[in-house]
């Protein structure tokens, strides 16, 4: 049994129910509540688990919460002790919470996952002695001590694509080229107050063609938004603006409203999970070569992450709907607004504390609102374009040092519609390195 003490140490600090109940009810809770402190300071760690389970049948307050978490721990159930401790992950005890997480997933040889855990403490936490404690146990598993509010990515990838400018099945031939690409991002806090907090986002994106450099693609996005963190909800408001080049050429500018909701208190049996539904609407201003997309987008964006002991999963539904100017050569019409929806599933598996296996399927059915007008050897051809694309993804990370990790992934996309000259297959393998700080 793992020596670390959780802190505090099965105390009642706050015992508040979340509901009216009667008074017997409550009266009874509270004396089952009181004699499972007093368990478990004589060490009957199992009378103590009879007593807390019995109060939490009545009663619904975030000492029980964490006094449960707490004797989860000490029993050496580490699945149920996770699940109570992220049940606090939206509250007030938020990083005295991801405190006992790290603890938690030391205790299971999870290194990663407690690195991260006890960063967030470092930074997130208003309380001396917690961060001080959170900085020691980086110091022991050799972590270095995180900057005060901020957090950075620097990666690098090689890689090479079938396909690279869709061309369709019936194509005699397609382009396939190798490239490099960077993902560069750094997020932070620069004001933090009580619940409340402004935070910040820039991230720089680019990928370079060895050969086909018309397809070159570089992107440079800020961000910045209001968060308040209450008792289970997290509420987020903001501002973002993008900048997307292709090729040599500005293909299009974004301003962006964006407005999010996430909970830590959703999981559906023992799991620790997170959900989350994020709401876009941009508007588009398109370069000459593209002004097809002006326009504007909308995105609603609902996520489900889940993990239990070694695994973890993803689940993610998104809509999208478009608005653009589209395409009117005169004698034919090609929209470029369609009605989107996205299903995306995601599993993977830690094999060691270092090494995680994973793999995704996504499912996208793109639904263009207004009919296309192309000309045909036998005329002229009006349809509405449907098109159903099918994603698959395999994907390997290795945790080389505590900071820097080796990814390998490959992706396989299918786009099947009912024009066919928007039909296409792509295969994408990427290697690459990326770093932390």
């Amino acid at each position: 049994m793992p020596s670390r003490r959780l802190l505090p140490i099965f105390v009642a600090l706050f015992m508040v129910a979340s509901a009216p109940l009667q008074a017997d009810s409550l009266a009874n809770a509270r004396a089952q509540f009181k004699a499972g402190i007093a368990a478990f300071q004589k060490n009957e760690l199992e009378q103590a688990r009879k007593h807390l389970e019995a109060a939490a049948t009545q009663l619904d307050s975030r000492a029980l919460t964490y006094n449960l978490g707490v004797l989860y721990y000490r029993l050496g159930e580490y699945d149920s002790a996770e699940r109570m401790f992220s049940k606090l992950l939206s509250t007030k005890q938020r990083a005295l919470a991801l405190y006992n997480l790290g603890l938690i997933a030391l205790a299971t040889n999870q290194e990663s996952r407690a690195r991260e855990a006890f960063v967030a403490v470092a930074n997130e936490s208003t309380e001396d002695n917690l961060t001080k404690l959170a900085l020691g146990q980086l110091e022991k598993i050799g972590a270095a001590p995180p900057s005060a509010r901020w957090q950075a990515l620097m990666s690098l990838y090689a890689g090479f694509q079938e396909n690279v400018a869709l061309f369709p099945d019936s194509a005699p031939s397609t382009l396939d080229g190798s490239f490099l690409e960077s993902v560069n991002a750094i997020s932070g806090y620069p004001i933090r107050k009580g619940n409340n907090a402004l935070q910040a986002k820039l991230l720089l994106y680019g990928r370079e063609y060895l050969e086909e450099t018309d397809f070159n693609s570089h992107l440079a996005r800020a961000e910045t938004a209001w968060k308040h963190s209450g008792n289970l909800y997290t509420f987020k408001l903001g501002l973002g603006a993008d900048q997307l080049w292709q090729g040599n050429s500005s293909r299009e500018r974004r301003a962006r409203l964006i407005s999010a909701l996430s909970t830590g208190q959703c999981a559906i049996g023992s799991e620790s999970a997170s959900c989350s539904i994020t709401l876009h609407a941009e508007q588009v201003f398109a370069g000459n070569r593209f002004k097809a997309y002006d326009g504007q987008h909308y995105r609603i964006d609902s996520r489900y992450k889940a993990r239990h002991e070694r695994w973890r999963g993803e689940f993610r539904y998104r809509v999208d709907y478009d608005d653009r100017e589209n395409l009117d050569t005169g004698a034919e019409y090609f929209s470029v607004s369609p009605l989107g929806q996205t299903l995306t599933v995601g599993l993977g598996y830690s094999v060691t504390p270092k090494l995680e296996l994973g793999t995704s399927a996504s499912y996208r059915f793109n639904y263009y609102r207004t009919p296309h007008r192309l000309e045909v050897p036998e005329g002229l051809f009006i349809v509405r374009r449907e098109d159903n694309r099918l994603t698959l993804g395999l994907e390997g990370e290795y945790q080389a040092t505590n900071t820097v990790s080796v990814r390998l992934k490959l992706e396989q996309a299918q786009n099947n519609s009912n024009i066919a000259r928007y039909d296409y297959d792509r295969r994408t393998a990427t290697l690459g390195v990326s770093v932390r700080l």
